[in-house]
Formats: C-alpha cells, sequence, structure tokens
C-alpha cells in the first residue's frame, strides 16, 4: 500500500487499537480509515500481532513455551510450507512441473485466505459494502473493544 502525507503515524494507530483515545479522535480515525487501505492495513496487521502476543503471554510461562509458539508458527504457515515445497519439487520432478505449480498456486491461495487478516479484512469490506460507514465502524469498534479484553 502506498503511504501518503495524509496518512496516520504509527503512534495514532497504536493509541486507537489501546483505547487512549478521545471520541473525537477515535472517529477521526476510523474516518480516515475507511478511505485509507494503507492505515487499514497497518492497523488490522497490528491487531494480529497483538493478539498473537496475548495468545503467548496467556499460556503457563514454562520452558516449553518456545516450543508452543513454533508448533503455533508450524500450523498457521502449513499450507505456505506445503506451497514451498510443491515450488521445489516442479523444478525436480520435470515430469509434474504443471501439477506441482497448479499445486504451489492453490495452496499459496489456500494460506493468504485463511490468515486472520484477509479475514477481518473481508470481514470489513463486507460490512462496508452492506451497511456503509455505518457498519464498518461496528466491525472496527468490536476489533477494538477485542484489543481492550
Amino acid at each position: 500500500m502506498q503511504k501518503t502525507s495524509l496518512c496516520l503515524p504509527e503512534t495514532e494507530l497504536n493509541d486507537y487499537l489501546s483505547g487512549m483515545l478521545s471520541p473525537e479522535k477515535k472517529a477521526e480515525i476510523e474516518n480516515h480509515l475507511k478511505d485509507c487501505n494503507g492505515c487499514l492495513e497497518k492497523l488490522v496487521f497490528a491487531y494480529g500481532a497483538v493478539e498473537e502476543f496475548n495468545k503467548t503471554k496467556k499460556g503457563p510461562h514454562s520452558g516449553g513455551q518456545g516450543v508452543k509458539l513454533m508448533k503455533s508458527m508450524w500450523k498457521k504457515n502449513l499450507w505456505l510450507f506445503g506451497a514451498i515445497i510443491a515450488f521445489i519439487l516442479s523444478f525436480f520432478v520435470p515430469r509434474y512441473f504443471i501439477q506441482f505449480l497448479v499445486a504451489t498456486i492453490l495452496m499459496g491461495a489456500k494460506w493468504i485466505f485463511e490468515s486472520i487478516n484477509a479475514r477481518i479484512l473481508i470481514m470489513i469490506y463486507d460490512a462496508w459494502k452492506k451497511g456503509g460507514e455505518k457498519e464498518a465502524t461496528k466491525i472496527l469498534k468490536t476489533l477494538n473493544d477485542r484489543i481492550n479484553l
């Protein structure tokens, strides 16, 4: 996404996510987000990072935390790893080159559409399409409320 001079600084987006803004400033940011895909993408990415951090923070604080994190990463990116393996195999097994490339594309698309960021963006877009700014604002408010739990 292209950053413009009108884009919000990350500090303001952080304050928005943490709920530390006045209602006027919050409304101003939500107005900007409805027109700026770049800032909305940064906000969704930050939300995902906060969610991931909160998940790891809530677990038992033992030495196995790194192992749990690795298992979680492997599970979340299984389709990506499959796509990479299929892509590499396409060069080593030339007889099935096209089949492996098709598998690469399908697994890559599956990985993209299963990611939380894609689901959140699709959810916001659908809400905006159905109910305009009012519905999209509800989704953003829900995201904000979940972060502040």
